[in-house]
């Protein structure tokens, strides 16, 4: 194999846009914070929490009389306070140099050195007793994708915003991009980009029908039902059910398909419901507002939270249009970043970047998140054809099979099914008019799916790697998927991927979004 050159090496991750000048001496940075402690009001949140969390378990013991229970209980709680306690006396942080250093511990330390250059956002959340009580729990996260890089709980609510302004004047300071003297330098002013009102919120929890939530609220009820109503109502409700179930099979084909069909729809009003009000009481007053090259959303009706995204970080954008919110123009973005925790998802909001969103809005908001989007004309391009025949065997096997366990229930009545295969033909045939991707001088663009569409918007910069992948029919039919992974992919779904790509293009093109990439500097 002949020898092949070493590739040229990618420049730091921090490294500034222009080379340095020889003998520039960088800004001093400002002196160094005395440690400080969390607000004493941190060991009565730390008991609230200790209570909240082991008060149904002692309600449900003490309504069962499982009275043996309770020592075991008073024991567990009174380690976590003592912990607490502990936690409480010997936690401090300050700022030193560049790094942010917390320490806690009583017989073992630990010291934690967060290098503030890495700091991407401080979170601050304040739930319904924090906002009485004027306090804040403060999340420091870096790009490392593992949640919170260190915690502090509680702080009082202006030394909370006074440490999120510290940490980022001296990050600034520290990339070169800030102040050249140690003085404050005045805060740029807010822009608000949007603001949602209570119709906003009501419409995204109407179009957004998440029915999991029901299945979730149902499961719970159930399986608490006999510790709370008893044994032998329990029993009596269970029986209940068999006998609806047993006098449901009586029934002839129609009917039985009708009494489902009424209860899904009902399902679905319970859903939206729930949907409703989860939506208005998780982004009640929400608004995104820019401050210089931040993005900042703050939200929430009980639990309020502040969030911070670096436009210069997002790594994925993905615009979702659900069904229903195509029927009213509506659509919702979601933003990913390389410090994008995992599990951190829909119950926080931090997936949203904007929950609701009029679809032909988005065209000026695009800049908004990317700054040199105006340049960028969509050229649409689409897969293979294969991809409407694929889709349409898949669609008919499945219909067939679902005939065939039909009839052997109800004879050949079912078969009335099968006038669905042309439909069948008609949805692939709409998913494959918006089934494609784009390849722009600076983003790469797909979208998939009719129903539930999916556009997911990449900076070439960020693109990590591309694969290309076959299963057998893949290779049967000359196709392959094409997949761009990014250093972030928590909350859009995996990111970028298109299905069915003639086999000659798909090379094509990933060794060109390679190519292109590596051309460019990433940007954490």
């Amino acid at each position: 194999m002949p020898f092949e050159p070493e590739p040229p090496r990618l420049p730091p991750l921090n490294a500034p846009d222009v080379p340095p000048v020889i003998g520039a001496v960088p800004p001093p940075l400002p002196p160094d914070s005395d440690a400080k402690r969390l607000h004493p009001m941190t060991l009565f949140f730390a008991g609230w929490g200790v209570v909240r969390g082991w008060l149904i378990p002692i309600v449900i013991f003490l309504f069962v009389g499982r009275y043996e229970l309770l020592t075991f209980l008073a024991f567990m709680a009174g380690l976590q306070i003592v912990f607490s306690v502990v936690r409480y006396f010997t936690f401090t942080y300050r700022i030193a140099g560049a790094e942010l250093i917390t320490r806690e511990g009583l017989i073992q330390r630990h010291e934690r050195n967060i290098p503030l250059d890495r700091v991407q956002d401080i979170k601050i959340e304040q739930g319904v007793l924090h906002r009485m009580l004027k306090m804040a729990v403060v999340q420091v996260e870096t790009a490392g994708g593992k949640g919170a890089e260190a915690t502090l709980s509680v702080l009082s609510q202006p030394d909370a915003e006074q440490l999120r302004r510290l940490i980022f004047e001296r990050r600034a300071i520290v990339r070169g991009k800030g102040a050249e003297t140690t003085e404050p330098q005045p805060e740029q002013p807010a822009e608000i980009i949007r603001k949602l009102e209570l119709k906003d919120l009501v419409m995204a929890g109407l179009t957004s029908n998440r029915m999991a939530s029901v299945i979730v609220l149902l499961g719970a009820v159930w399986a608490f039902a006999d510790d709370v109503l008893g044994e032998k109502a329990y029993i009596r409700m269970q029986q209940a059910i068999e006998q609806w179930f047993a006098q449901l099979a009586t029934y002839d084909l129609q009917t039985t398909i009708f009494l489902f069909i009424f209860g899904a729809i009902g399902i679905i009003l319970f859903s939206m419901i729930i949907s409703v009000i989860g939506s208005v009481v998780l982004f009640h007053g929400f608004t995104l507002v820019r401050h210089g090259e931040d993005l900042q959303r703050s939200y929430g009706l009980l639990t309020r939270r502040t969030a911070s995204l670096p436009r210069r970080r997002i790594q994925v954008l993905q615009i979702q249009e659900g069904i229903l919110r195509r029927l009213f123009g509506l659509a919702a973005v979601r933003a990913d970043t390389a410090g994008s925790p995992a599990g951190d998802g829909q119950q926080s909001g931090h997936d949203s970047l904007l929950p609701i969103i009029p679809k032909d809005e988005l065209g000026t908001l695009m800049p908004v998140f990317f700054p040199n989007f105006d340049n960028e004309q969509p050229d649409w391009r689409r897969v293979s054809r294969v991809a409407i025949r694929r889709g349409t065997l898949k669609g008919s096997l499945l219909l067939l099979t679902l005939s065939a366990i039909l009839s052997f229930f109800y004879g050949q009545a079912s078969l009335w099914a099968l006038i669905f295969l042309p439909a069948v033909y008609l949805i692939n045939v709409l998913n494959y008019r918006h089934l494609g991707y784009s390849l722009g001088a600076e983003y790469f663009q797909t979208r998939r799916g009719w129903l539930k569409r999916s556009t997911h918007v990449v900076p070439i910069r960020n693109i990590q790697s591309v694969v290309l992948h076959q299963n057998p029919f893949d290779r049967r039919h000359r196709v392959a998927t094409l997949i761009v992974d990014t250093a972030g992919q928590t909350y859009t779904g995996g990111g970028p991927r298109i299905s069915n790509v003639a086999m000659k293009d798909a090379v094509h093109l990933a060794r060109l979004l390679s190519q292109q990439a590596s051309q460019r500097r990433l940007q954490w």
